[in-house]
């Protein structure tokens, strides 16, 4: 697991996709587009085996061909082993699509990379680092 450090972009993200924001048994899943190809998809609450499924469908379906997403966990207070499941799956389908995706996540997320000895995710401690990443190996 790399962590990387916060990043100051110069631009703030900002426009509403017009997607409608989900909620599923204690955690709520909301898409920002972030620029053109770029959208920011946020978490609020708990990950765990009863809702990591619909954070995997509701996360997959924005990652389009040649699309750029941020899967924000900054404001998950808990998540467990199922949400490892979900990882994989974006990366699947990121793979499949040619898609890119970073993560950004605070100690609940770094705590489960860490116990899970996940070390192919790079994970970022700021939005503005996570978009900088995308913007970098575009």
């Amino acid at each position: 697991m790399t962590v990387v450090p916060n990043f100051r972009a110069a631009t703030r993200w900002a426009t509403s996709t017009g997607v409608p924001d989900e909620t599923s048994a204690g955690a709520r899943f909301v898409t920002e587009r972030i620029s053109g190809d770029m959208v920011r998809v946020a978490v609020q609450g708990e990950i765990d085996l009863l809702n990591a499924p619909a954070l995997r469908r509701y996360a997959s379906d924005r990652l389009r061909p040649s699309a750029r997403m941020v899967l924000d966990l900054s404001e998950v207070e808990f998540i467990g082993s199922a949400g490892l499941a979900v990882f994989e799956a974006l990366e699947a389908r990121a793979n499949q699509c040619d898609a890119r995706w970073v993560l950004v996540g605070k100690r609940p997320v770094q705590r489960l990379l860490l116990a899970a000895g996940e070390t192919r995710l790079q994970l970022h401690t700021s939005l503005e680092s996570a978009m900088g990443a995308l913007r970098v190996s575009a």
